[in-house]
């Protein structure tokens, strides 16, 4: 396992930052409204035209968006929406093709059945060989979508050829104590308004997105369907880290020698994050963890060149059939 770190000066005390990361994992799974923005962009009877395509995943469509040429194609498999990508899938489709996706209930996607793990990784398997889009593939999954990469890398073993993992360990806060294990310290809840502030629109780098992404990104989370579609993540999440803890129990090194390159951030070093670092690297026998400077845990943003390099360093793995 390899381990890159960059230095970055610290200006905030630990317990304000591990609030900050609690908040923003709030915000994350629950998009706060911000319709009156929205209204200037769209409404939800008259969206914006999807950037992909829908495809059927058996009785609905979910929206896929593919850009690029080459193999192994990069799905991105959340979280977030598709055009949250906005500047790492540019560049990824410079050395190879790359699929973006929006599950069931949001964005372009029609809604589905209840939110689950194993529903979007249907999902995202149904669509990618209806669109005749052929693995295997790196996944790539943030935060939540770490957990959809990995269930899905336990279904289906044969379709993945590498995984890369940005700041998945922010979303395994939520996961309960082992038997036997002390429970640990429940941090106060945010006070009213606090999530708000903390939305991926409120960080300074949103607006490096390009004007059509941010304009996307507020007409989404400004209608009520999706609203009520990302209200369902919290109670879903315990499901995906009993299935994918269930997983790695089952094998000391669940992916093999597959390549994956774990993104974390310097926000907030602390014990319990650091180790669900190395409990991510053991993962595979061929890992390496990149520390994103100066990032948030919106690093698609933050830090987008970080990302778009570690997807590098596994498909060329991928490529030539090489270590990390």
């Amino acid at each position: 396992m390899l381990a890159t770190c960059e230095k970055r000066p610290s200006g905030r005390t630990s317990n304000m930052v591990y609030f900050t990361r609690l908040a923003i994992v709030f915000v994350v799974l629950c998009v706060i409204p911000i319709a009156t923005l929205a209204q200037k962009v769209a409404t939800d009877h008259n969206p914006p035209p999807p950037l992909g395509k829908l495809v059927d995943v058996g009785g609905y469509r979910v929206h896929l968006y593919c850009t690029g040429t080459g193999s192994p194609t990069v799905v991105i498999v959340g979280a977030g929406y598709s055009f949250d990508w906005g500047l790492v899938q540019p560049e990824v489709s410079k050395f190879t093709q790359v699929c973006s996706y929006d599950h069931s209930g949001i964005g372009w996607s029609d809604s589905g059945p209840e939110d689950s793990c194993l529903l979007r990784v249907s999902e995202v398997h149904t669509a990618l060989r209806n669109a005749g889009i052929k693995g295997p593939y790196v996944l790539v999954g943030h935060s939540l979508g770490g957990l959809v990469a990995r269930v899905y890398a336990g279904q289906y073993a044969d379709e993945v050829a590498g995984v890369v993992f940005v700041d998945h360990a922010n979303a395994m806060i939520f996961r309960p104590p082992a038997e036997g294990d002390a429970p640990k310290s429940r941090l106060p809840m945010p006070p009213p308004g606090a999530t708000k502030r903390l939305g991926m629109e409120s960080d300074p780098n949103f607006q490096k997105l390009s004007p059509r992404d941010r304009q996307f990104h507020i007409w989404a989370t400004g209608q009520t369907r999706d609203q009520l579609a990302m209200q369902s993540h919290p109670e879903m999440i315990p499901e995906c880290v009993a299935k994918a803890d269930a997983i790695a129990k089952q094998h000391s090194h669940p992916l093999g020698d597959k390549p994956l390159v774990d993104v974390s951030t310097d926000m907030d070093r602390n014990p319990d994050y650091v180790k669900l670092q190395t409990e991510l690297l053991a993962l595979s026998q061929n890992s390496r963890e990149i520390i994103a400077e100066n990032s948030g845990h919106f690093v698609i943003i933050d830090r987008p060149d970080v990302v778009t390099d570690a997807i590098s360093h596994v498909v060329q793995s991928v490529r030539n059939n090489a270590k990390l």
